[in-house]
């Protein structure tokens, strides 16, 4: 990771009265070997709550954060952003039971990828020993493993324009995270079907590496296909670790472990199923520039559809079908 801006503010608030600022004038020592180690455990921190996936609201005014970081990506005054933020923050907090804390703007870069994180931070009472005459004393210190109000922009890929996935988001509890949510503009959820294809890759990938055989991996996706279901028919979220003991039942945090380690398959770690189709394991996707096969997974067992090297052979197609399409020999 390579650290390029960082700054604390800070924002109280307590009994539901007005917020009040404690922004700072100055941004933090990037360089600082502290507050990379800081920043390290920080991003692993996140990447273990199994953030949900989204994207920005579209109302730039009534969401104006987004409007602040383009500004700052073009100006590159980072300090200046985040006061605006800040700005932002104080109206959305302004809501029952939610109480200020600590907030922390990180700009940086890991495998050629610009990042953007936004989050809050709570103290929390700590114990530490005096090695001079054997004390136990209080310490007060940042609560780095119990993030509940976080945020993350994949500046590359929002910049790209080209997915719908560029921001992570820990949802926290509810009815006091929403107002931190809406500070970021934040859309909730990426829609049931690209979550669906997402744990899919996952899913195959992992099966792959593991070396499943054919009736495990029928097993495993029969158990999964009927949790959703089960969670479809409930109205109820989906949930990454439910998933990951069903994929692996003696380990039943590896499969979590995978997708936290893999950040490119962006599985969202609670969702909502919209519809069946979403999650339909029996059938696979070739996608590529130009064109799209997507077929049942039987039919690769039937040896209808083989593999040879790059290539993809189909067997059987009725002549009919040819002759439409390509014209009769």
């Amino acid at each position: 990771m390579k650290l390029k801006k960082i700054v604390l503010h800070q924002i109280k608030r307590e009994d539901n009265n007005p917020a009040e600022l404690n922004c700072s004038d100055h941004l933090l020592d990037n360089s600082n070997k502290t507050i990379n180690e800081f920043m390290d455990r920080l991003i692993k921190s996140f990447t273990s709550k199994n953030p949900t996936y989204g994207r920005f609201e579209e109302d730039k005014e009534n969401y104006p954060f987004q409007k602040w970081v383009d500004e700052y990506y073009s100006d590159k005054n980072f300090l200046e952003f985040t006061i605006k933020a800040m700005d932002t923050l104080k109206v959305n907090i302004q809501v029952p039971k939610a109480t200020g804390g600590y907030v922390l703007f990180s700009h940086y870069e890991e495998k050629q990828v610009d990042y953007l994180v936004t989050i809050m931070l709570d103290k929390s009472l700590q114990f530490a020993i005096d090695d001079d005459n054997l004390n136990i004393k209080q310490l007060e210190a940042l609560a780095i493993d119990k993030l509940a109000r976080a945020n993350r922009l994949n500046i590359t890929k929002w910049k790209l324009g080209t997915d719908e996935t560029y921001l992570a988001f820990i949802k926290g509890t509810r009815d006091v995270s929403n107002y931190f949510q809406k500070f970021i503009g934040s859309t909730d959820l990426t829609s049931s079907k690209v979550n669906g294809n997402n744990l899919k890759k996952a899913l195959n990938k992992y099966m792959r590496v593991n070396e499943y055989d054919e009736n495990k991996k029928e097993s495993v996706t029969r158990d999964i296909t009927n949790y959703i279901e089960e969670r479809r028919k409930a109205e109820k979220d989906v949930h990454l670790d439910a998933i990951s003991a069903f994929v692996n039942t003696e380990n039943p945090t590896k499969f979590v472990e995978f997708v936290q380690e893999d950040e490119s398959f962006e599985v969202s770690g609670s969702f909502r199923v919209a519809k069946k189709s979403d999650f339909n394991f029996h059938r696979a996707v070739v996608a590529e520039q130009g064109y799209k096969l997507e077929f049942e997974k039987k039919l690769k067992r039937d040896n209808k559809i083989i593999r040879e090297g790059n290539n993809i052979v189909i067997k059987d197609v009725p002549t009919e079908i040819l002759d439409d399409e390509f014209g009769v020999k």
